[in-house]
């Protein structure tokens, strides 16, 4: 695998920064949250993106057939160890599973437009071509309609065991893309710093995208509003999560 910024980002910095935040009860609610709008039955085969360090897959996977949790770093598959996931090691954008095999599959926190726009399609088109026909699939990134609002955003915090996070973060809303600089000062004082290029995409774009990757898409949703059936997602939603199918 060529190297690649999400390297840097998504590995110990991003790790040691949010680990304390990514609660066992707030995994446990996007989990409950994936079930459901994936409609997930007890035989499905599930493929999660950009799996991490498997905190969904502890709580899917005694509910389902067979759930997988792709990750290029194998750090955050070792912590992945317990999950209950097959651990696969691989790349977004040349994804060694086969065609065809997955009921359901879903990519969680900003994790799958890593790109420019072309590779973006080839890799969704990818994550498609994934599922059974009918089978589906959820991507959820943050809201460009409420980035749009305010472009340029800047957070710090504590973390409980010493040390202290630094995060800047400026969106263009002519390209869509977000860029995030984070810092952690460890409690000894060494530093860790990267950048994420994330891309996200409005839920016009998002029928583009679609089309162009054979991609049903079936609704745009939060997950303020996952409850109920939401084709305009409000521009003060936190997040935004794209619901579709591979057609029958």
């Amino acid at each position: 695998m060529t190297r690649h910024w999400a390297d840097d980002y998504y590995g110990d910095l991003y790790y040691e920064s949010v680990a304390d935040l990514l609660t066992a009860r707030l995994s446990t609610f996007e989990a409950a949250l994936l079930r459901r709008l994936l409609v997930l039955g007890p035989r499905d085969r599930v493929l999660d993106l950009a799996c991490g360090h498997g905190r969904h897959a502890r709580t899917l996977s005694p509910e389902v057939g067979l759930l997988v949790g792709l990750d290029r770093n194998p750090e955050y598959l070792a912590r992945a160890r317990h999950s209950g996931a097959v651990r696969v090691r691989g790349d977004l954008r040349a994804l060694p599973l086969r065609e065809g095999s997955f009921d359901a599959l879903y990519s969680w926190y900003s994790s799958l437009f890593m790109y420019d726009d072309e590779e973006n399609a080839r890799v969704l088109a990818a994550a498609v071509a994934l599922l059974r026909p009918g089978g589906r699939l959820v991507v959820h990134h943050d809201n460009p309609l409420r980035l749009r609002r305010q472009t340029e955003a800047q957070s710090s915090w504590d973390m409980p065991g010493g040390g202290h996070v630094e995060e800047t973060s400026v969106y263009d809303p002519v390209t869509g893309r977000d860029s995030c600089t984070r810092r952690v000062i460890r409690p000894d004082g060494t530093l860790l710093a990267g950048v994420a290029h994330l891309r996200y995409y409005t839920p016009e774009e998002w029928k583009g995208l679609a089309g162009r990757c054979g991609l049903e898409l079936l609704r745009i949703t939060s997950t303020w509003q996952a409850d109920r059936p939401a084709e305009r997602l409000d521009d003060d939603a936190p997040d935004l999560i794209a619901i579709g199918r591979r057609p029958a």
